[in-house]
């Protein structure tokens, strides 16, 4: 613990070292953010489940009709994998933009 590492004698003389002889930090939390980062990593834990589940169809359906027919039936998935990469891009572009305006550097 950081009592420990001071070298004080008391708990009393290391709490008033700590608030008399170093500066304060003061930490300001934008809620919105944070609810942002939240939401934002919950939505890529389901792309990777999706993406988990597309590759386990794909091989499932390759193992039981063969890759011609596994392809065939994987183009009929196509157009809503592209709509899904194409939210995936918009949402990486919001918080790109998010991060420039809200974010500190």
């Amino acid at each position: 613990s950081l009592y420990r590492q001071s070298g004080k004698r008391s708990i009393s003389a290391f709490m008033t070292d700590c608030v008399l002889n170093n500066p304060v930090k003061v930490v300001t939390v934008n809620k919105s953010v944070w609810d942002y980062a939240l939401l934002l990593s919950g939505i890529f834990e389901q792309f990777r489940a999706i993406k988990t589940n597309y590759n386990q169809v794909f091989h499932a359906l390759i193992r039981n009709f063969g890759e011609q027919k596994a392809r065939f039936m994987m183009k009929i998935v196509e157009e809503s994998t592209l709509d899904f990469i194409q939210t995936r891009q918009e949402i990486e572009r919001l918080t790109a933009q998010l991060r420039e305006r809200c974010l500190p550097r």
